[in-house]
């Protein structure tokens, strides 16, 4: 009995053995801290899981994994292996150690790397093939101001495969957008040539205080001229990953001096007006189109407000749905919002359409600017069609109905006998009293019943416009969205003249108005991104719609359209 206890035991100690069998080897040691290298694990058996690889990113990034099995025959023997190879770049110098990896059951040997700093910079020694640089034009911007953000790849060799990744912040937020296309062109560094690739991105901080831009990475393979030429049993491409320095910035808060209600920090931001009618030919009950342009170099196209006025009541005013364009060049964004509404004038006279003034702050003077268009006297003439009747009484003229029903009283009155019948008039006039306060029963009673039908009427189409609105995000479909979200705000806030969905901002959260101005840009970006209804539905279930929110001080702010 005691001798197969100890031979179960031994087996048992041989079997921990085998599953300890997990071999790492690396493709060269020591490494460069910014360039990639492999590292392989390889084991003769089956595993009872998947490797998890995490503990390896504490120390490294891991760039691309892919697995390969080799079956070799020799003499009737079979032998099999499985390789799992993984391209790392070291996150910094020194010896760092390659922790044990988890196969199942199994575990991989532990070892360690030695890991020198790259003496490659522009600054220093530009004998490498490849270097990458990058640079912003401020290093201070305001929040939500644009950041220019530039990357350059010198490349002396042909590449394969290359891959600039995006760049990426830490300690804070911010919007990060590619701008335009990349230049290529050739320079020399110390007598060498080189072709550079540059690569522009815009960067708008969503809060002040400290920001990091973490280095900015270049993959490629150097080896071999093309695909095609790739020989399995000769030298492989070696891997190249390179990376620039990291820019800290330090962003300035929205300044004290700065006393509008949206903060617009630019470049440049001018309003311009445009009529479909002279406004010094204006007519009478003929409608004309005002449209107002608001123009910037340096934000968002949906970071723009809308222009509101308050004309005078004899003009009435039709809001239209606000349009959006934007265009880049090497300043950045340049973006334009055009506000239509029609103007129909219902009296003859002058009026006096308000100046508008619009407090921005030049990024570049480093001062509050205003964006302003000044006060208009408009003239409205009578119609020809009506000289001397007012558009009611055109009305009335125009109406069939109307005509007959004002003839019919004329005539009556008319034909009403002149002798005195003081009697009847009495009982008339109290049969006409008593028939009104029987009409105005009946109108109360209908009009109670008709305010709680109208209740439930808009309860009703409320729920409706949400569960479009839930359909539209669970399928990422931003212009459904869009429709639905302004139906749905128009039920809930029915007295506000809501004609777009950032005017839904003054009810909102700052997390939902970052949501809002995410799906502007969906719509309306000039590289419009897949619209992620997942993430706006869940900080749009957790809002609640009481009240307009104000601004109470500068600190909050209106965000750009984050995310």
């Amino acid at each position: 009995m005691k001798f197969k206890l100890i031979i179960i035991l031994i087996i048992l100690i041989a079997s921990q053995f085998v599953r300890a069998e997990v071999m790492i080897s690396v493709d060269r040691n020591p490494v460069v801290s910014d360039e990639a290298f492999k590292l392989v694990f390889e084991t003769d058996h089956k595993h009872d899981g998947e490797p998890d690889f995490s503990p390896l990113e504490q120390y490294f990034t891991i760039l691309s994994s892919g697995r390969r099995s080799n079956t070799q025959i020799v003499n009737g023997d079979i032998t099999r292996s499985q390789q799992w190879i993984l391209t790392v770049m070291a996150k910094q110098t020194g010896v760092l150690p390659i922790p044990s990896i988890r196969f199942g059951s199994d575990v991989s040997q532990a070892t360690s790397i030695e890991v020198l700093k790259s003496a490659s910079s522009l600054g220093a020694n530009n004998s490498d093939d490849v270097i990458i640089k990058s640079e912003v034009d401020t290093n201070t911007p305001y929040v939500q101001a644009q950041i220019l953000y530039t990357a350059k790849v010198y490349r002396s060799v042909q590449t394969n495969n290359a891959k600039l990744f995006d760049p990426v912040v830490s300690g804070g937020q911010a919007i990060i957008n590619r701008l335009g296309n990349d230049k290529t062109y050739e320079k020399r560094l110390n007598g060498k040539p080189y072709v550079v690739t540059e690569r522009q991105f815009v960067i708008f901080p969503q809060s002040s205080g400290k920001l990091k831009i973490e280095p900015i990475m270049f993959q490629a393979q150097i080896g071999t001229n093309n695909f095609f030429n790739f020989d399995p049993f000769g030298a492989q491409p070696k891997s190249v990953v390179k990376q620039s320095e990291s820019i800290e910035l330090d962003i300035k808060p929205i300044p004290d001096s700065f006393t509008g209600d949206t903060w617009l920090p630019a470049k440049q931001l001018a309003v311009q007006e445009q009529w479909s009618v002279d406004p010094a030919k204006l007519k009478q009950g003929e409608a004309t189109t005002r449209t107002l342009t608001l123009s910037t170099i340096g934000l968002p196209a949906s970071n723009l407000p809308e222009v509101k006025i308050k004309l005078p009541t004899k003009l009435k005013q039709y809001p239209d749905q606000p349009e959006f364009s934007e265009t880049t060049d090497k300043n950045g964004f340049i973006s334009l919002r055009h506000d239509k509404m029609a103007i129909i004038p219902i009296e003859a006279g002058n009026y006096i359409l308000p100046a508008i003034k619009i407090p921005w702050w030049n990024t570049e003077l480093d001062k509050m600017e205003f964006a302003e268009l000044p006060e208009r006297t408009i003239h409205v003439e009578v119609s020809n069609a009506l000289p001397a009747k007012s558009i009611q009484q055109s009305i009335v003229e125009d109406n069939p109905v109307l005509a007959e029903k004002e003839a019919d009283q004329k005539n009556i009155i008319i034909s009403q006998p002149i002798e005195n019948q003081t009697p009847w008039k009495i009982i008339s006039f109290i049969l006409f009293l008593l028939w009104l306060v029987t009409l105005f029963l009946f109108w109360k009673k209908k009009s109670d019943a008709t305010i709680v039908d109208d209740k439930s009427k808009n309860e009703l189409s409320r729920r409706q416009y949400l569960n479009q609105l839930k359909k539209a995000a669970s399928i990422n479909n931003a212009t459904m969205a869009k429709r639905a979200l302004l139906d749905w705000a128009k039920t809930v806030w029915p007295d506000e003249m809501i004609t777009n969905i950032d005017a839904i901002k003054s009810y909102c959260s700052d997390e939902l108005k970052i949501k809002i101005d995410e799906l502007n840009n969906c719509l309306y970006g000039k590289d419009k991104k897949q619209w992620n209804g997942a993430g706006f539905m869940t900080v749009f279930e957790s809002q609640s719609f009481n009240e307009k929110i104000t601004k109470e001080e500068k600190g909050k702010l209106e965000p750009l359209y984050k995310a």
